[in-house]
């Protein structure tokens, strides 16, 4: 593809990159704040978190419209993982732009400054692959293979389930949902690495895990999940909705179609498996232009 038709695809996903940032900018900031009042046990009506929140809501926008932009030419040219790889560690600045705004509101702690957003970027990295990267990837996989099977309308014989868009689209979302959920929970505790990180400029790597074990113990793993879950619910939502079209729509036109095939395309139950070897075997015979129809031979009592 040359670089002046790469251009033009680029520019033409930005009102989609856009739409994503403004959706996800309008819940995060809150729920950032909610989850670092959890890690710090510091109570916070959510008015005034909402108050907070706003006033911090175009540099959210921007930070995440620009976070996207650089992690879209990484997937075209590697994987969907480097990019939430990406994704991740420029998500640190996203999320230290705000918790470094709340850390300072909030007085949580006293070594804090813009300069250090970017503190505990391993953390972060490894979370969005996680968090991001699992129901992107495994979303579609966990559609077909648990809740098809579950919620499908059941089918005898060889018939194909129906593939009707309504059903396709609700079992759809409960896969989005549940590999959400399931991924959220599982990165959780990196994220809260991280964000003491952000809040507290003194802490090294060890310095965080070690301060929020005192503190909650084996509740680390999981403090605050519940305000993350709801983040990440629509933030999965709208990589659904918004991100893998335009992701597609800067690939090249065959890959475009395959990722949206993949991503789109409701899934159809295979026919029932067969319980025994065929009795005839047909080989193809081109020479004399028929068909020769070879018996299978039975086993012998000494032959398996």
């Amino acid at each position: 593809m040359s670089t002046t038709a790469r251009a033009k695809k680029h520019l033409d996903i930005q009102p989609s990159l856009l739409a994503y940032a403004a959706g996800i900018s309008t819940l995060s900031p809150g729920l950032t704040a909610y989850q670092l009042t959890r890690v710090y046990g510091k109570a916070v009506p959510p008015t005034e978190l909402a108050r907070m929140s706003l006033r911090i809501f175009p540099h959210q926008m921007g930070l995440k419209w620009l976070q996207m932009n650089c992690a879209t030419p990484v997937k075209s040219e590697l994987s969907p993982w480097v990019a939430f790889g990406v994704v991740g560690v420029l998500q640190g600045g996203v999320y230290g732009q705000c918790i470094v705004h709340f850390s300072k509101a909030l007085k949580l702690a006293k070594t804090v400054s813009i300069a250090g957003m970017f503190r505990g970027s391993g953390f972060a990295g490894l979370r969005d692959t996680i968090s991001q990267g699992v129901p992107f990837m495994y979303s579609a996989t966990v559609q077909e293979r648990v809740v098809d099977p579950l919620l499908a309308p059941a089918t005898t014989g060889e018939a194909a389930a129906p593939t009707d868009d309504v059903g396709h689209g609700v079992r759809r979302a409960v896969a989005v949902m549940g590999s959400s959920i399931f991924a959220t929970l599982l990165s959780q505790g990196t994220h809260n690495c991280q964000i003491k990180m952000q809040a507290d400029h003194a802490l090294s790597y060890g310095g965080a895990m070690r301060e929020l074990w005192a503190q909650h113990g084996v509740r680390a793993l999981f403090t605050g999940a519940s305000a993350r879950v709801a983040l990440l619910l629509l933030v999965n939502g709208l990589n659904e909705l918004l991100l893998k079209k335009a992701w597609a729509a800067n690939e090249k036109p065959e890959e475009a179609a395959t990722t949206l095939q993949a991503a789109a395309a409701p899934r159809v139950a295979p026919p029932l498996a067969s319980t025994s070897m065929p009795p005839f075997i047909a080989l193809p015979m081109p020479s004399l232009g028929a068909t020769v129809v070879a018996k299978e031979k039975p086993a012998g009592p000494y032959e398996s």
